[in-house]
């Protein structure tokens, strides 16, 4: 019985070297459309799936592969003799390659969204019918079929056909994986599509609400030696991609130990920050140190040396073990800088030659080489959140926004000089990314004090102020973040008393003017950004 391969993709890459592979191990090729003509346009002899299965495409190219002669060729079990006798009975044959891309619908959406309409009818003609069921029939049948749907497996499977003229089982059954994988994801996107309330897809609907359904399918990239403790398993996954992500990932370790689960925790807090005052404190080097998931200094400074050297000096205690992010190029002047402490992970965006050979007087050091643009870029498509509860999941949208402190609303008689202005801004900056309740006291573009994740506001400032004095700082004249409102004035209060001369908070509490008539009366400066951000 002749053996086939049907080839029908959409992302063309890297398809001509795997449909020769076949061809020179006898296969023959079944194609239609936009991709039998890629191939003839290349030299490669089609059948055209119209041809063998003696029916035009109908419905403007709807219904093109649903039929007994394709089907039953990828589901016929090769093993049984009765389904080679049906397969025999509408003449067709083996096909044990189904080679399949499928439409772009997600890009679609994306795209739709982007540019703010949504036009239904032509958005769902990139809902693919024949390529996913071709796929699911032959990774069902995997045990003899090869389903292969992601350009990045044709070295794999060309390999394999050059030594041994098969692919093995192993390889098939990764591959239906793949497919059942994919599909999930294509899948959950076109239901979330469908389960969008209809009044969000004419132009100029909001978009980034929750939908009814939402669905997330998971790839491991790595396997991780254990999570938080040692009792508890633990990988890296990444949304499973419909098709190929041309995208490697964002950061690149050149030393250092394996990293853990605890180190990545700490890797999305510290990048968090670090992106977040990086970008608005433009023309200034930025670093930012963490323990635990909470910063334990942040500085912004003309060099990144003195960024470094201020950002340790906020909490030299906390730093010691701490994860590093900084601005600029990791040079080895500031490797020996870091190198007077324990460290657990650096991120930068380059190296110096002498700063790596530097870092190899400490091995164990994690050094990670970062794409601030594509971090940035991946939070910023990451629109949703989640974390479970009692077999539940909580999902909710990206605290994605940071409102500029030149829009808050200075509710005190006094007005921040430009100087504190530039401290409150980077006071903000900070306190988003710190868990609640939290106080961050700034002064002169270094963080000096942070009470982080207290379950009262006021003990959060008492510690913050603690912090500052016990490292030698001064708060006289200094400014604080509050990602609380204040129902009292206590919290003021406390902070003016240790020398804090203005603060930012949001605003909303039903005695804001008992707030504000007491910053007045310790002529104190007050901004209310109305907008918080709570991290529980």
């Amino acid at each position: 019985m002749e053996r086939y391969a049907i080839v029908s993709v959409w992302d063309k890459t890297g398809i001509l070297p795997l449909v020769r592979e076949l061809q020179q191990q006898g296969i023959k090729i079944l194609s239609t459309g936009g991709t039998a003509k890629h191939l003839e346009e290349n030299a490669i002899e089609v059948v055209p799936v119209s041809a063998y299965t003696g029916h035009p495409e109908i419905m403007d190219g709807r219904v093109k592969t649903l039929h007994p002669k394709i089907h039953g060729g990828i589901l016929a079990r090769r093993d049984r003799d009765d389904d080679t006798k049906s397969l025999g009975q509408v003449e067709g044959g083996y096909i044990d390659y189904v080679i399949v891309s499928l439409y772009p619908f997600l890009e679609q959406v994306r795209q739709v969204e982007t540019a703010g309409k949504v036009e239904h009818d032509s958005l769902v003609e990139f809902i693919d019918i024949g390529g996913p069921t071709m796929l699911r029939a032959a990774a069902k049948n995997c045990k003899d079929v090869a389903a292969i749907c992601r350009p990045s497996d044709y070295d794999r499977v060309i390999e394999e056909l050059k030594a041994s003229g098969s692919i093995s089982l192993e390889t098939r059954r990764m591959l239906a994986a793949r497919v059942f994988a994919t599909m999930s994801a294509y899948d959950g996107a076109v239901a979330r599509y469908f389960s969008l309330d209809e009044s969000l897809l004419e132009e100029g609907g909001e978009r980034k609400q929750l939908a009814p359904f939402e669905a997330f399918t998971l790839e491991r990239v790595s396997t991780l030696r254990y999570g938080e403790n040692p009792h508890q398993d633990a990988g890296l996954y990444r949304m499973a991609e419909v098709g190929d992500s041309s995208d490697a990932a964002p950061w690149e370790q050149l030393q250092g130990k394996e990293i853990s689960y605890n180190n990545l925790l700490d890797m999305q807090g510290a990048l968090g920050i670090f992106l977040e005052v990086w970008r608005g404190n433009p023309g200034r080097e930025t670093a930012v140190i963490i323990k635990h998931s909470n910063p334990c200094g942040v500085a912004v400074r003309p060099n990144i040396h003195d960024a470094f050297v201020e950002a340790r000096a906020c909490d030299p205690l906390s730093a010691f073990g701490g994860i590093i992010a900084v601005s600029g190029t990791v040079d080895e002047k500031l490797v020996s800088l870091m190198l007077e402490g324990f460290v657990e992970v650096v991120l930068a965006a380059d190296y110096t030659a002498g700063a790596l050979e530097e870092f190899k007087k400490k091995k164990n050091v994690r050094v990670i080489k970062c794409s601030f643009d594509r971090l940035e870029q991946s939070a910023a498509d990451q629109s949703l959140t989640i974390r479970n509860a009692f077999g539940d999941f909580l999902v909710q949208t990206a605290d994605s926004t940071l409102k500029a402190v030149e829009s808050a609303e200075v509710i005190s008689d006094l007005q921040p000089s430009e100087e504190m202005q530039s401290d409150l801004r980077l006071a903000w900056q900070i306190c988003k990314h710190v868990k609640s309740n939290t106080i961050v006291i700034v002064k002169d573009g270094q963080a000096i004090g942070v009470g982080a994740g207290q379950m009262s506001r006021v003990d959060a400032a008492h510690f913050a102020l603690e912090r500052a004095k016990t490292h030698g700082h001064d708060a006289n004249g200094s400014v604080a973040a509050s990602d609380a409102f204040l129902p009292f004035p206590d919290t003021l209060e406390v902070l003016n008393d240790g020398g804090v001369a203005a603060l930012i908070q949001p605003g909303g509490s039903i005695k804001d003017e008992d707030v504000v008539e007491a910053a007045n009366k310790r002529k104190m400066v007050m901004l209310l950004t109305k907008e918080r951000h709570f991290r529980h």
